[in-house]
């Protein structure tokens, strides 16, 4: 008899966990965000974890030391980026100093994250947040994409950004891989003049083997889009949206 009351209590509470993972599961969110710093402390600002800030910086740097358009003079420098901004090296020739650094995030956030985050915006941001809007708040977004790197749920990566006039004359913060796919070419640099392909290609293949490094480590991923706010509507978990 004990024996039968014991094997009765044993399949209810199996039923019961079996009818409990099959509810509904979280709804969660895409993140895709592209900030583009000029320090360390300007990314932790906008609460981002300080060590992926400054892990993000020095990866720009390593890049920034490995890729960045070398001239014979500082002529050719300057009118590929802005003027005075070239500064001579120990050889004597002329790169482009160090802009900041470019950080793309690319990961998903749960629905409890978001609602905690909310919970500790100041009133007045809450309320222009709203209930179910997440544009328009940095500070909401910085929470989140810090909450989501620090937990180890993302991808991320960084490039150097570096100082140039546009074709009308505006100063503007840019990438060279950005400045590539918009047509530049850097042929004047000794990478383009002297290297074995274009300097387009020298750029293309860094970025490409930077990307793929760090995925192999489990750290970063690919590239996530340029949006300034969120990727799209709610989905479940395993699902997308964009």
């Amino acid at each position: 008899m004990k024996r039968s009351k014991y094997v009765q209590l044993s399949l209810a509470a199996s039923v019961a966990m079996a009818i409990s993972g099959c509810g509904p599961s979280e709804k969660t969110y895409e993140i895709h965000k592209k900030y583009n710093f000029q320090s360390v402390q300007q990314c932790a600002d906008e609460k981002l974890p300080v060590d992926i800030c400054s892990d993000a910086y020095m990866k720009a740097m390593t890049q920034h030391r490995s890729i960045a358009p070398v001239y014979d003079n500082k002529a050719d420098c300057d009118a590929d980026f802005v003027a005075d901004w070239c500064q001579q090296d120990s050889a004597g020739k002329f790169i482009p100093k160090l802009g900041g650094f470019e950080l793309n995030a690319d990961g998903e956030v749960t629905q409890s994250e978001v609602d905690a985050a909310k919970s500790k915006l100041p009133a007045s941001e809450a309320s222009a947040v709203g209930d179910s809007g997440f544009s328009g708040s940095s500070l909401l977004m910085g929470m989140l994409v810090g909450n989501m790197l620090s937990g180890n749920r993302s991808s991320y990566y960084s490039e150097p950004v570096y100082r140039y006039r546009d074709d009308r004359g505006s100063y503007s913060n840019s990438t060279l891989s950005q400045r590539v796919s918009s047509g530049s070419t850097f042929n004047k640099s000794n990478q383009a003049r002297y290297g074995s392909s274009n300097y387009a290609d020298t750029v293309s293949r860094s970025k490409s083997a930077t990307v793929s490094s760090a995925t192999s480590r489990g750290g970063f991923g690919s590239q996530a889009s340029a949006r300034s706010g969120w990727g799209g509507s709610g989905k479940s978990s395993g699902g997308s949206s964009s």
